[in-house]
């Protein structure tokens, strides 16, 4: 089930009836993925993402656009022809929203820090 975010703060993310804080998310067109907050984004971790077979992905970086991202990240995007998005966590979530009430196979991972 396509998760809704309720409400997004800086460090309180609540999506569906859960409240996150301590940890970043991953949503799929199917529910919301707790995983480890990082400052930078690495390719193991984006590979996670693939497999869920996006034809697009979602990064937010962050509340302030902090969160670093590997290079090799951008590589793997574009080898692997998966539209790539670099926003904002807040614009991050409103973009997946949207593509997924268009019918995009979309996947977000969402870092509610910095």
């Amino acid at each position: 089930m396509l998760p809704k975010i309720k409400r997004m703060e800086f460090m309180n993310v609540h999506i569906d009836d859960e409240i996150h804080k301590d940890n970043d998310v991953i949503l799929t067109l199917n529910g919301v993925e707790k995983v480890d907050a990082s400052h930078v984004l690495t390719k193991k971790e984006f590979d996670e993402m693939m497999l869920h077979d996006p034809s697009v992905a979602i990064l937010g970086i962050g509340f302030r656009g902090k969160v670093k991202i590997e290079r090799s990240v951008l590589d793997t995007a574009k080898k692997n022809n998966v539209g790539l998005h670099i926003l904002s966590t807040p614009e991050a979530s409103k973009k997946f929203q949207e593509l997924a009430r268009k019918g995009k196979k979309v996947v977000a991972k969402l870092h509610i820090t910095c």
